[in-house]
């Protein structure tokens, strides 16, 4: 296996950022750097000096969503000859041993039908599956994490340009296996410790997801759009999260608990309608 990674980065806590690359960095060959935000480069940090000839670093200075970003890295990873490629979040990491663990593991499968390799996110304490020895067939894995032979994409396409940010994770999934059949598992004792959105405890004593208006609009367009997309493959119980989580409940949080009441409520509305019309692409709620 020749592996690189693909971190895209937005706003980074550069302390973290640093310390999470260092701890990943000898167990791939390259890690691809795409910088979404004009804030000081990752280049500058000294801590990495000694690993810059393992580090690639790109970006524009402008936020070009995570699909494009993701597909920079497969790209640059297809030309220069490396087989698979590992996806990683900039607030994600693996504990020592875990990614040389992974990779034995990735190496060792025989089945020809596995397109996407997957973690056990622990988020808070909590585990997405149950931690054991096995190899779990699944929908669907988030991106952060994930191992893919880069043939994949040769033979089903690039991850989805036009859903900016959000589900893409998802949609890749459910597109590998409706066009190839490819399969998606995780191995639920790879674990990696993973943040997930921007929880945060209300003064009246429940937690709300507080996201920005900007990304609660890309969750609920494209998750609808997924849905209708791929209707027999995406999760019932994705379908239940959506309506009851992300927009019913969602609503009565922000107008309760959350700053930007207005823009998030509209970002709701209008992420719905466009999800419905199959709206695509770039989009800011104003």
């Amino acid at each position: 296996m020749k592996l690189s990674a693909i971190i895209v980065t937005y706003f980074p806590e550069m302390d973290e950022l640093v310390k999470n690359i260092i701890s990943c960095i000898n167990d791939v060959d390259k890690i691809i750097i795409w910088e979404n935000t004009p804030s000081a480069s990752l280049k500058e940090a000294k801590e990495l000096a000694v690993f810059k000839e393992k580090l690639v670093f790109s970006g524009t200075g402008e936020n070009v969503g995570i699909a494009s970003a993701l597909n920079y890295g497969v790209n640059w990873s297809i030309e220069n000859d490396y087989t698979h490629i590992l996806t990683l979040d900039q607030d994600s990491y693996f504990e020592d041993g875990v990614l040389t663990k992974y990779k034995d593991l990735v190496e060792q499968q025989t089945d020809k039908k596995i397109g996407i390799f997957g973690i056990n996110p622990i988020s808070g304490g909590h585990y997405l599956y149950e931690p054991a020895h096995e190899i779990k067939e699944v929908a669907d894995t988030i991106t952060s994490g994930s191992i893919i032979p880069l043939h994949i994409f040769r033979e089903c396409g690039l991850f989805m340009d036009e859903l900016f940010i959000d589900a893409v994770d998802y949609e890749f999934c459910y597109r590998i296996n409706k066009l190839k059949g490819y399969k998606t598992v995780v191995f639920t004792d790879i674990v990696l410790k993973h943040k997930v959105g921007y929880v945060t405890k209300s003064k009246w004593g429940f937690k709300t997801d507080n996201y920005s208006a900007f990304r609660t609009y890309f969750i609920v367009r494209n998750h609808i759009i997924i849905w209708k997309r791929y209707p027999d493959i995406f999760p019932r119980s994705y379908k239940k999260v959506l309506i009851k989580t992300h927009i019913a409940s969602r609503v009565v949080k922000v107008i309760i608990a959350e700053s930007d009441k207005v823009k998030k409520i509209k970002a709701i509305i209008i992420g719905a309608i466009h999800g419905l019309k199959g709206k695509l692409g770039y989009y800011k709620i104003r």
